[in-house]
């Protein structure tokens, strides 16, 4: 596990994937543990966070995954391994596109997330919405590639 890896909490209340591009973090066993994702060389690892943290996908994970007490998931290998992963066909401009701009939109929120644990009041205040707007645009960019009808975003947002 010392590879550069996406990772997650076995249990959690919704999708929080983080990228460790140094491959620096290791997991203990037991329920508390993690899970960690070494993505196949053709996959670019910031394009795959951006469909695992997205609300499409961990709406159709909690479709099929555990449920524990307290609203928690389980985000264990078998209930990822069956997520519905778009692979992208690189002849076709658009969905080029899509990807490109969601690994830059990538980049752009893992300097926003450094940024955030330096700064305080309203530095902290502004960077906080950056986020969120960065967040949006992601799952704008999800929503778009997968052809998610604004009647079936409704849905999934719902929940």
């Amino acid at each position: 596990m010392h590879l550069p890896k996406i990772i997650t909490p076995d249990l959690a209340s919704s999708a929080s994937y983080c990228y460790d591009a140094e491959g620096a973090y290791y997991f203990t066993g037991g329920a508390a543990g993690g899970y960690g994702i070494i993505p196949k060389k053709s996959i670019n690892p910031k394009y795959l966070l951006a469909l695992l943290n997205s609300p499409l996908l961990d709406w159709a994970h909690h479709q099929t995954s555990t449920r524990f007490r307290g609203g928690y998931f389980s985000y264990e290998s078998r209930f990822i391994k069956n997520l519905p992963i778009r692979i992208i066909d690189s002849k076709n401009f658009r969905e080029k596109r899509l990807h490109d701009d969601l690994v830059k939109l990538v980049d752009v929120m893992l300097d926003l997330r450094k940024q955030e644990q330096k700064a305080e009041g309203h530095e902290l205040e502004q960077l906080r919405r950056q986020i969120e707007k960065t967040d949006h645009e992601i799952d704008e960019r999800v929503y778009e590639l997968y052809g998610i009808t604004e009647k079936e975003r409704k849905l999934i947002e719902a929940v």
